[in-house]
């Protein structure tokens, strides 16, 4: 008898439970029918999603960039950057940043030394450099499998001073150049922008069918006259060449092409190598357009 009362006491309760479940399917499907019914026109609707949208993007934005400060170097990380490289860097060496937006950098090296600011440093040539100081913000970078500059190094020394991934890199064969046209001309150059990387340009400007020759003193040529080249603003259109003329020899061309960026070049002097010619460069280039030259002799 009491077996018998509980199993109906069970479905009783199964179907009082199904009657609940079945009366909240009806309502909510009820609850949609006239919310839908009720809804705005379809740009409100559109806009208020937007709405929605922004501020979740906002608060979002507003929680990673808290989460990023935490993981920045604080003010006492930068100094010890500073005494580092005061204490130990020498003539000769580079202080390279990654990532590049880290300005805090900017503040810390000591101004004696060339701050270089960009995320390909496997492409630089880096003349002038023994010593690269690579300073890295290890909270918001993850060191790739090959090294900055891993088959150009001769040894590595590394340091953590806080959240800053310290290291020098010895180049194994640093290019030494002997002089530079600019300097050896007494030549006005500029900081110019190139390809997000600030570069040292001697500026040579012409108009349509028209060039511009800068003749230089009489100077001791090496093995190589080489360097690299860029048309600004990088969107021209039309090409331009640099024209290098040693003594009365035929002048030797270099084409620049639009949006190739920081374009290498270089010219054998082998010949010439050892003693003093006189060097002239003619550039022609399109209206409005602006030739950043870099020129150095090479031993």
């Amino acid at each position: 008898m009491a077996v018998r009362l509980f199993v109906r006491l069970l479905a009783h309760l199964r179907d009082d439970l199904l009657a609940q479940l079945r009366d909240s399917w009806h309502g909510g499907l009820g609850w949609l029918r006239r919310t839908w019914a009720i809804r705005p026109p379809r740009r409100r609707l559109a806009a208020q999603v937007l709405a929605v949208a922004l501020v979740v993007l906002g608060l979002a934005s507003l929680d990673a960039r808290a989460r990023l400060a935490a993981r920045l170097p604080s003010p006492l990380d930068w100094r010890a950057l500073t005494a580092l490289l005061e204490r130990d860097a020498r003539p000769g060496d580079l202080v390279a940043i990654a990532p590049p937006w880290l300005e805090g950098a900017r503040q810390a090296v000591p101004a004696r030394l060339p701050l270089l600011a960009t995320s390909a440093l496997d492409a630089e040539w880096l003349p002038g450099v023994r010593r690269v100081w690579l300073v890295a913000a290890s909270g918001v970078t993850t060191p790739g499998p090959h090294p900055p500059l891993a088959g150009r190094t001769v040894s590595t020394d590394t340091q953590q001073l806080g959240p800053l991934r310290v290291a020098r890199l010895d180049l194994a064969a640093p290019v030494l150049p002997l002089a530079s046209l600019a300097g050896l001309g007494n030549l006005p150059t500029r900081w110019r922008d190139v390809q997000g990387v600030a570069r040292r340009c001697l500026e040579l400007a012409t108009g349509t069918g028209t060039q511009v020759q800068l003749p230089l003193p009489r100077m001791v040529l090496g093995d190589e006259l080489a360097g690299h080249l860029a048309l600004l603003p990088p969107t021209a259109t039309g090409s331009a060449r640099l024209l290098v003329r040693v003594d009365d020899e035929p002048a030797i061309p270099v084409v620049v092409t639009p949006l190739g960026g920081w374009q290498p070049f270089r010219i054998d002097t082998v010949r010439f190598a050892g003693t003093a010619h006189s060097v002239t460069i003619e550039a022609e280039t399109p209206a409005g357009v602006t030739l950043c030259v870099e020129a150095l002799i090479l031993p």
